[in-house]
This record gives structure tokens, C-alpha cells and sequence, in this order.
């Protein structure tokens, strides 16, 4: 038995060697991995995985047009070339279509949605989900919006007396889980001031898993036939049967009752009846899909924007004038044109996701060897990608003092000036959020109708600088937002 263990552990260790040498063999820099974690080190535990890219990215952006990571034993490859970010993102986008994410549809119905599967599967229900985010149909759902974010202000105002500190990340998604469950589920639920409410908890166990959770994220996603075989899917088994009732009942209901809604969960049970081109299981497994896209992105632009708002006055009093000067056109009706109309407020909007993006890297993986253009470097077939969102963001050379938050980056003279591809929040080429639209609409109608009715300040409590929580999925503050708020006279 001895003997086995020290030839298992010699096996384990050769094997360990060799695959740590995987960059050092194709001529990329890499950071250098440890066991466990590999290259992360504390990820997931003391440190946000934003926080990671962002200083490797500093790190390597001179050195080569990518630097490797490994996730566990996982290689990934992070590019910082802005050109070679284009490549993969657009013009080479059929050799990098793939999120690079396995999946186990035995083990977690969830994942068959958009965001997770690939190739001809992907094309096919993109084409069918992209008649579902219009223009027309994103105005169709804004009363019920529009109606969400009013309660929202009724529920500050019976809390803001005497500028009253309050825990606003909580405020925002509370009122973007509201909106999500409405829209994508039917469901009119209540849970501002009521964190216990059974979809607000479900909302947590989602965008705020344990550290453990974390882990076994990483696990899966270094070792998925590992995982597949042990039964360690995206999704614990809680939220699958929670989200899947749910939608079984309430499509039942619908149909059973011929009853017709303004919202995206209708659009899905009318493709489902015209033709017959998405079956039960992808309504399901898409509504969760867009209650996880349009719920955290959206609270977390919210919470961001107004920490900035309230560290900067002058910003919040050019805003607050502009949201002012729109809706006198209006009649002083917040409309989804009025919104639109709002340039400063989209300035302000971009900087935020700059400065706080929502999605700090976006996965690809390669289905083929692909050559750096100009280099002799290779990526290999199946190499996973990782797009440092977070560290383009903060690269000087794209954005002077990129730690100032500053709304004139986005005007439209300096958009021109910029290289597009140093903006890509929501991704960019055929693989763009699909409901970027909606959750832009969504975070900028709750903003406008809060400064309508409020002055936001910072609290002795309110983080500066601003440190994120490390084991949440998206940025998140770490202990929460709090803000004073004063009702406006």
C-alpha cells in the first residue's frame, strides 16, 4: 500500500509538471501556478477575480499579446491585445464562438440556454430569442417596469426620514428581482424590506454562493467529466426544482386560463405555440437564464453609479438637471423616449460600467489552432480564453487616470478618438448580451425616477475605495452599499 501511494503521488507530480509547462511550451508568459489553486491563489476567498485580472493584466500587457493562467489545473489564456481581442470577439468569431463553459444537461436542465450552449444549437435559438428583445417588445414590458421602480420609491420614502442610512445594494435588487420575476416568470412578487421572501432568497443562493460554492465552480470547471460523474452541476438541485415549478406552474395557468401578458415569459409561450420551436425545458431553462443576466448586471450598474453619484455632487446635480430639463418635454412622465433622450445620463451610465463592469472578463474558447497575427505564437484548439474586461478598462493607455470617474470619456467626440474595442461591456460581435437593451433600460429608469426624488450621500459606512466582495460571481460591495438619501423638496 505504500509502495502505491508514493508511485500515485510520483505519477500525480510528473503529470502536474507537465501541465504547468503547457505555456511555457507554446512561448506565452503565465503566472506562475501553486497547488491547489494553480494561478489564482485567493480568488474566490480575499480576493475578487477582478481584482486578479486587473493587476496580471497591468503585469503582462507589455510583455506579450496574451499571458496564461491556470484555474486549478486548467490552462487559460488572457489576451491584452486589443487587436487579438478583436480577432476573437469578431473577425475570427467561428474559430471562437464557444464560451468554452461543459455542460451537463443530466445533472442541471438549467444550462440549455442561451448564454451556455454553442454552434448550430446557439445559432438556432439565438435567431428565435432575438424577436423576443426588439425595441418594440423592450417598450411593451417598460409600464410594468415603470410601475416596479414606483414602488421601489414609495418603499424609500417611508425609510429616508432624517436622511436615514441605508443598505441600497439590497434596495436595487430587491427591486431588479421584483422586475425579473414579473417579466421573465409572470410572478407579481413583494420584496422590498422583505429579504425573506422566497424568490428574494432564491435571487441570494444564486449571485451570492458560499465560498465552498466557489470552489466547486472552479472544480467543475477544471475537471467537468469529474464533475459530470459526481453530480456537481451549475445550479444546486433547490434552485432547479424551485425555478422549474415555477414555470410549470405558471404556464399552466396560463394556458389553462387563456390569460395574455406584456412580458418575456408570454413572447417565450408564444414561440412555443406558433411553431412549436422551443419546448418546455428551453422556456424554463431561458427564463432562468433571464432572471440571472438581467437581475444582477442591472442592480449592480445601479449600486455603482449611484456610490459615484453620491461621492460626486456635482455629477448627481448635472444629472439630476438633465432628467429635469427631458421630462418637461414630457409632461414630466417618465417614458422609455424620455429615457432614451437622456445623453448625460448614458455618459454616466458608460463610465460606470467602465470604471465597475458588471462582467469584469467574458469567456471563448477556440475550436481550432489559431496564429497570433505578426507573432509565432499559437493558440491551440480547445484553449479557454479569458477576455480581461476589467484590466482593458483601467489600461491607461486607452483611458487617462482611469481610477477618476469621469462621464466626459463618453462623449461622442471622445468615443470617436478611442479604439471601439476599449468598450465592451456587454461583449461585442454575434455573441452580444442579447438583452443588453432591457437591462439598460431597466437600471436607467430606477435611476431616474430615484433622482427625481432624492439627493444621495455618502454614510460614514459607505466603502471608499470601493472593495468587492470576493466571493460574489459579478462585483459586488463587500458588506454592502450604504448611502444616506434626502428626500428632494
Amino acid at each position: 500500500m505504500l509502495i502505491f501511494i508514493i508511485l500515485l503521488a510520483f505519477v500525480i507530480y510528473i503529470w502536474l509538471k507537465s501541465r504547468f509547462q503547457f505555456f511555457d511550451r507554446l512561448g506565452f508568459p503565465f503566472v506562475e501556478p501553486k497547488i491547489p489553486f494553480g494561478s489564482l491563489g485567493k480568488v474566490g476567498q480575499t480576493e475578487h477575480m477582478s481584482d486578479f485580472l486587473r493587476r496580471e493584466y497591468e503585469r503582462f500587457k507589455e510583455k506579450s499579446p496574451a499571458f496564461g493562467i491556470f484555474m486549478l489545473t486548467k490552462p487559460c489564456l488572457v489576451p491584452t491585445n486589443i487587436e487579438l481581442i478583436k480577432d476573437i470577439l469578431v473577425k475570427q468569431f467561428d474559430n471562437f464562438h464557444q464560451h468554452g463553459i461543459d455542460i451537463d444537461f443530466r445533472n442541471d436542465p438549467l444550462v440549455n440556454n442561451l448564454f451556455f450552449i454553442d454552434g448550430q444549437a446557439w445559432k438556432d435559438l439565438r435567431a428565435k430569442l432575438s424577436s423576443t428583445f426588439t425595441t418594440g417588445k423592450i417598450k411593451m414590458m417598460f409600464p410594468i417596469v415603470s410601475e416596479i421602480a414606483d414602488r421601489m420609491i414609495e418603499y424609500l420614502m417611508s425609510h429616508s426620514n432624517g436622511r436615514k442610512e441605508l443598505e441600497m445594494n439590497e434596495v436595487y435588487s430587491s427591486f431588479t428581482t421584483e422586475v425579473i420575476a414579473n417579466v421573465a416568470f409572470g410572478l407579481d412578487i413583494k420584496c422590498q424590506g422583505n429579504p425573506n421572501n422566497e424568490f428574494r432568497r432564491m435571487a441570494m443562493d444564486v449571485f451570492h454562493p458560499s465560498g465552498w460554492e466557489n470552489l466547486k465552480a472552479i472544480f467543475r470547471n477544471s475537471f467537468p467529466s469529474v464533475a459530470a460523474k459526481l453530480g456537481i452541476g451549475f445550479n444546486t438541485q433547490r434552485t432547479i426544482d424551485f425555478f422549474t415549478n415555477i414555470v410549470r406552474d405558471n404556464f399552466e395557468y396560463r394556458e389553462k386560463n387563456n390569460i395574455q401578458r406584456n412580458d418575456f415569459f408570454q413572447l417565450l409561450i408564444n414561440l412555443k405555440n406558433k411553431d412549436g420551436s422551443l419546448t418546455f425545458e428551453e422556456i424554463t431553462a431561458n427564463s432562468f437564464e433571464f432572471f440571472v443576466a438581467g437581475h444582477e448586471t442591472s442592480s449592480s450598474v445601479m449600486t455603482f453609479c449611484t456610490y459615484e453619484l453620491a461621492l460626486h455632487q456635482d455629477i448627481q446635480d448635472r444629472l439630476r438637471a438633465e432628467i429635469k430639463e427631458v421630462l418637461e418635454k414630457y409632461d414630466g412622465e417618465v417614458t422609455y423616449d424620455a429615457i432614451m433622450e437622456m445623453k448625460y445620463l448614458d455618459m454616466v451610465f458608460n463610465e460606470t460600467t467602465r470604471k465597475h463592469p458588471v462582467i469584469d472578463n467574458q469567456l471563448r474558447r477556440s475550436t481550432r489552432d489559431y496564429k497570433i497575427p505578426n507573432t509565432d505564437l499559437v493558440i491551440p484548439a480547445g484553449t479557454q480564453i479569458i477576455i480581461p474586461v476589467i484590466g482593458i478598462n483601467y489600461d491607461s493607455k486607452y483611458y487617462e487616470n482611469p481610477d477618476v470617474f469621469d462621464p466626459e470619456r463618453f462623449t461622442q467626440e471622445n468615443i470617436k478618438k478611442r479604439y471601439p474595442f476599449a468598450f465592451i461591456p456587454f461583449s461585442e460581435g454575434p455573441r452580444i448580451c442579447i438583452g443588453l437593451r432591457f437591462g439598460t433600460m431597466q437600471a436607467k429608469l430606477g435611476l431616474v425616477k430615484l433622482l427625481q426624488n432624492f439627493k444621495i450621500l455618502p454614510s460614514d459606512k459607505t466603502p471608499n475605495p470601493m472593495k468587492y466582495s470576493p466571493t460574489a460571481p459579478f462585483q459586488s460591495p463587500d458588506g454592502g452599499l450604504w448611502l444616506k438619501i434626502e428626500k428632494l423638496v
